[in-house]
């Protein structure tokens, strides 16, 4: 039987942190009520740290669930479109922190859907015979993009990492299908102009063209129809009807859209696994940090049939259908942590909120 990319690590690393609607509420014309009714969101996470310290975490908690060993990687691959650097990559990067001497390492950027592209590189170069053991990290410190007087944006994202490993498998176990799309026709409904998080990376560039831009309703529209069109399209391809699916994990974009698109699928809420009241839309960390909490929740079992699918700026889409392996519980635990913090959401936001205050100065404070 061929070789297919199974998943057997899984990981996830979120900040401390945490900005409530009701902080948000400090900020720009919102309630807490409105932003759960559109969003389903009611916190999301702020690091104190960079995002490549959340994704060495991530990655070891995902070692050490697969117990694997860095020397025992051939690959890794980290998606973000919010990287401390953009060379050397997060990956090169988290290659040296980890002590990962054989493993080739690259950055891959499609947005809210690299987890999945990622994940449609990894199962190519298993099936290839190129890699047997890869990992896949997906990042994002997306609050420097962030204008948290907009209420359009500020509402919805957070944020954090988390981190899968695959291998080799000749079980029968592993990706089945993958479905990848784009449409650069339509990438200007979000944008992020900015390049680099390290440190304190506002100053020297205009704030009007640092911040998201982010056209709520058009992504909306967009996502649903995409998301429910490519996972039909990868069921289809590995020869399965959505009532055979176990499970679904989706892209944390927005509580509304994955209703929306999962209904379009014909697959009930019971079916779906769902995470983004306490994390919002953590871009490519969502669906890696879902399987994280999905598998620590109970709700993977040997041999389910799962499908991850996502939507992105660029605009790109993409869909996994996998059978889950035998691995359900963790072969071992890191006991690291993030390097502790007492700054306050108001610390960590106060160079943000100063950089962004010539946008709204003709506007009235909120509180």
């Amino acid at each position: 039987m061929a070789k297919r990319a199974v998943v057997t690590g899984w990981g996830k690393c979120v900040p401390p942190t945490t900005l409530t609607n009701a902080d948000l509420e400090r900020l720009c014309d919102t309630n807490d009520q409105w932003i759960i009714e559109r969003t389903g969101i009611q916190s999301r996470r702020i690091s104190h740290v960079e995002g490549t310290d959340l994704a060495e975490l991530a990655a070891r908690r995902a070692l050490a669930c697969a117990g694997l060993q860095a020397t025992d990687l051939d690959l890794i691959i980290v998606a973000t479109c919010t990287p401390e650097l953009l060379c050397p990559s997060v990956a090169t990067m988290l290659q040296d922190r980890l002590g990962a001497t054989e493993a080739a390492a690259f950055d891959l950027n499609a947005a809210c859907s690299g987890f999945i592209y990622s994940t449609a590189n990894v199962t190519g170069m298993i099936e290839s015979g190129f890699a047997e053991r890869v990992l896949v990290v997906g990042v994002e410190k997306l609050h420097v993009a962030m204008d948290y007087r907009d209420r359009a944006t500020s509402i919805l994202f957070g944020d954090g990492a988390g981190a899968v490993v695959y291998e080799a498998t000749d079980s029968g176990a592993g990706v089945l299908s993958v479905d990848l799309g784009a449409d650069g026709s339509k990438g200007g409904t979000m944008v992020v102009r900015a390049m680099g998080t390290r440190g304190d990376p506002y100053w020297g560039k205009p704030p009007e063209e640092t911040r998201l831009h982010f056209e709520g309703q058009a992504v909306f529209k967009i996502a649903v129809q995409g998301i429910a069109a490519s996972a039909t399209r990868a069921l289809e391809r590995a020869g399965l009807d959505a009532d055979e699916v176990d499970l679904v994990i989706p892209h944390q974009a927005n509580a509304r859209i994955i209703d929306s698109a999962t209904r379009k699928l014909g697959i009930e809420p019971g079916r779906v696994f769902v995470n983004i009241e306490n994390l919002g839309n953590t871009a490519a960390a969502s669906i890696p940090i879902a399987i994280a909490d999905a598998a620590d929740a109970g709700r993977l079992e040997p041999g389910d049939m799962v499908v991850l699918t996502a939507f992105g700026g660029g605009i790109t889409w993409g869909s996994v259908v996998m059978r889950w392996g035998d691995r359900v519980q963790p072969v071992g635990v890191h006991e690291g942590e993030l390097e502790p913090t007492d700054a306050t959401i108001w610390d960590l936001l106060e160079s943000n909120l100063e950089f962004y205050a010539p946008l709204h100065a003709d506007e009235p404070p909120v509180n």
